[in-house]
């Protein structure tokens, strides 16, 4: 099969998004079918695999109990977009600068060594506090209150964990004091509105946004996000990110290094937004290049994307599914 080698007109999704052929865009539509056929393989859990290049999409499955209106769920794919909303008030001097107190959004750091936590810490994983386990953490009523009574271990600016549930609760705080919104409107208002992309983010048992995990949406929407960061920020005329906060954010990743500014490395010049069990949105920049996966999700409880114990997320565990694996397939499909 012929596949065209470009270069490539890019487009911007409108309403509806168009398509094309994955081979006149680049890809092989043979390599693209073998990565499929690996992340729906018998016990993998798999609801939805979507290929957006230069604008397109290109291949696009579903399992057969689901179809483009199912919803999926982020679970940690969220704090990406809370990087993002951290980097729009930023942006807008809503927060000051990185190395601004969270005692200046979370009171409760006023009066004790805490106050010494800045917002590049919550970012960067080295606020030096307790991290409560997961689950016990996603079942408590009162999330933002767990997290923000924790107790130093370290001192602030000192990396003690890899990985933090109760940072990114904290850095929704932040947002919530700084903008005078939930996290959920001011993405409403700041992104979704711009992008066509209408989440339903998940609330504590206080009403407070689960900012580190849980929103939900449509794949092809969670594609818009993708698309948004892989072309640094902009939808059509408006300029929704600062292309240099998405350098700053992304280039921890961009060097393979660890997991900073809550985006993880990707192999072969990716870097990408992972959640449990197989959720992702990764994006090849050079490539105009947004791959995403999501498992089969069902909204346990009353129907409220609200967290009791009768409302949980449920998207069951692939039983041979590795990101890494996925990902190569996919990207072997382009020759670049």
């Amino acid at each position: 099969m012929s596949v065209v080698e470009g270069p490539f007109d890019l487009v911007w999704p409108r309403e509806t998004w168009e398509t094309r052929s994955a081979e006149s865009q680049g890809l092989c539509p043979d390599d693209l079918e073998e990565a499929s056929n690996y992340a729906f393989a018998t016990g993998n859990a798999t609801g939805a695999v979507l290929i957006i290049k230069n604008g397109y999409i290109v291949f696009e499955r579903y399992s057969a109990d689901r179809d483009i209106d199912d919803m999926v769920t982020s679970w940690s794919v969220g704090k990406s977009i809370t990087s993002m909303l951290i980097g729009i008030a930023l942006d807008e001097e809503r927060i000051r600068s990185r190395d601004q107190s969270v005692s200046t959004f979370v009171s409760a750091w006023h009066m004790d060594s805490r106050a010494d936590i800045t917002v590049d810490h919550i970012m960067t994983l080295r606020t030096a506090l307790t991290e409560p386990e997961a689950s016990s953490f996603y079942g408590a009523s009162d999330q933002l209150g767990m997290a923000v009574n924790r107790d130093l271990v370290g001192t602030p600016g000192e990396k003690h964990v890899s990985y933090s549930n109760a940072d990114v609760m904290v850095a929704g705080e932040i947002l919530e004091q700084a903008t005078g919104m939930s996290a959920h409107d001011y993405f409403n208002v700041r992104v979704g509105d711009s992008i066509g992309f209408a989440g339903d983010w998940w609330v504590d048992g206080q009403g407070k946004v689960m900012t580190y995990c849980c929103m939900d949406s449509t794949p092809r929407e969670f594609a818009r996000f993708g698309v948004l960061y892989a072309r640094e920020g902009l939808w059509l005329d408006d300029r929704v990110v600062s292309p240099e906060w998405i350098a700053h954010s992304t280039a921890p990743a961009l060097d393979d290094a660890t997991y900073l500014y809550y985006w993880w490395p990707v192999s072969r010049g990716g870097f990408g937004a992972f959640g449990l069990q197989g959720q992702m949105v990764v994006i090849y920049p050079e490539l105009d290049l947004v791959v995403l996966r999501f498992s089969r999700y069902v909204r346990r409880g009353d129907g409220r994307a609200v967290k009791t114990p009768s409302n949980f997320h449920d998207t069951p565990s692939p039983e041979n599914f590795d990101n890494g694996t996925f990902l190569s397939l996919v990207r072997d499909s382009s020759q670049d």
